[in-house]
């Protein structure tokens, strides 16, 4: 932004008459006019963000409501749309093309395993959705940031305060009244819950350790991740699912509406990371913290009136309101407390670095991008890689279309062919008279 400014308002330098200044806009002509358009497009935004990612969760659960029980098929066709989504956004967006850069050591070893964890916590929590309703577990959700920072503190990557445990103490209570008022709750159900979002916790936690080193943008990521994601669905679906989908089509229960139910919902899964992108390009920190609460709460009220068909107990609904209310307020205050001190590091700090800090594990890359859009070393990102590797043994855009190509050509081969295997044609030719 610097350079992009000095470009404008300094003259060249083979030129003799200066250039006319910008005129930097006043508080006041900023009030009514570009403030109020900003205002209004994070309001959209988050008001979009809400729908789509509620809406995606309460369509997944009423799938299932529907007899549709097959959990991994469901996330594989959700993860084929995504990564084709993934590279029409990193071929239109300017600079990303140069940001996808990753060794095949760290593809097997750091993005790999999150893609697995990632997988395994999708399919538990639609599991979920067939034992408990997605208010349910919406109301539940609502414990998981105090969880990711008391996780945080065990591995010192947080100090411990008092606050933590005061919000946390808070939080488990309206989580412990949210059972409580949960009329009739199924012990597989709950333990599943437990299960997912434990599993949310750690995948929170370790993004800082598997996904920040390799300094990917997320359309990078997505397009890196999502069909390996795509690839430990199809091997879940073809060892448990194919035989109860070969015996589901062969009983005629594979009609087109269906075929069209799955690609709807895997069109949907495509707008909430389009939307998520969008939403976390233009909103601050806070705006993201206070998003959060109404998100859980537009599950509840759709799940409520589109799925399960009932009406909270007083006291789901006083231990949500805690749970909600004690995680936003320690978010924000979070979040204020970091940027206070990063102002104040930053204040500290000496005005010519002595040398490059570095951290166990990975390089620390230059803080700032240049003009072209273009990051600093690191794992994921530059013109060098970890100790001076070179830079031949890194994957660049060909080789990440290369992989999503052959991770969701074998997921579709993989799972149509364990399918096909167990088809019975005559019983198939009968249920669908042709």
């Amino acid at each position: 932004l610097i350079t992009q400014r000095s470009a404008i308002d300094e003259p060249s330098s083979g030129s003799t008459t200066p250039r006319p200044r910008r005129r930097v806009p006043t508080p006041g002509s900023m009030a009514g006019g570009e403030a109020m358009s900003v205002g209004v497009q994070i309001l959209f935004a988050s008001l979009a963000n809400i729908c789509t990612s509620s809406g995606l969760a309460v369509f997944n659960a009423w799938c299932f409501r529907q007899g549709y029980h097959f959990q991994f098929s469901l996330i594989m066709v959700q993860q084929v749309v995504c990564s084709c989504f993934a590279v029409a956004q990193v071929a239109l967006l300017p600079g990303e093309r140069a940001l996808v850069k990753i060794s095949s050591k760290n593809y097997l070893t750091m993005l790999l395993p999150f893609s697995m964890l990632v997988a395994a916590k999708l399919y538990i929590q639609n599991k979920a959705f067939d034992h408990v309703s997605p208010a349910f577990y919406a109301m539940i959700a609502s414990t998981l940031p105090v969880g990711v920072t008391l996780l945080s503190i065990v591995r010192g990557m947080e100090p411990f305060r008092m606050s933590t445990l005061f919000a946390a103490a808070l939080v488990s209570i309206g989580g412990c009244m949210i059972k409580a008022g949960e009329v009739s709750l199924s012990p597989f159900g709950l333990a599943l819950t437990v299960t997912a979002l434990m599993l949310d916790v750690v995948r929170l936690v370790l993004v800082q350790y598997l996904v920040q080193p390799l300094q990917l943008s997320a359309p990078g990521l997505m397009l890196l991740s999502s069909p390996l994601q795509c690839l430990v669905c199809a091997l879940g679906a073809a060892t448990l699912e194919s035989s109860a989908v070969a015996i589901s089509i062969e009983d005629g229960r594979f009609p087109l509406v269906v075929w069209v139910v799955l690609l709807l919902n895997g069109g949907l899964a495509m707008v909430v990371n389009l939307v998520t992108f969008v939403f976390v390009k233009v909103a601050s920190a806070v705006v993201v913290a206070i998003t959060t609460p109404f998100k859980d709460l537009s599950t509840v009220i759709m799940s409520d009136n589109l799925v399960v068909r009932r009406q909270e107990t007083p006291m789901s609904i006083a231990g949500f309101s805690l749970a909600c209310t004690v995680s936003l307020v320690y978010n924000i205050h979070n979040i204020m407390r970091r940027d206070r001190e990063k102002v104040e590091k930053q204040e500290m700090a000496p005005l010519i670095p002595s040398r490059q800090e570095k951290t166990p594990g990975f390089t620390v890359g230059v803080a700032n991008a240049d003009a072209s859009g273009r990051r600093g070393q690191g794992l994921g990102g530059g013109d060098a890689g970890v100790d001076g590797e070179d830079t031949a043994g890194y994957w660049r855009i060909k080789d990440a279309h290369n992989a999503m190509l052959s991770c969701c050509t074998v997921s579709v081969l993989l799972l149509s062919s364990t399918v096909l295997a167990q088809l019975d044609f005559a019983k198939v030719m009968d249920a669908y008279r042709l």
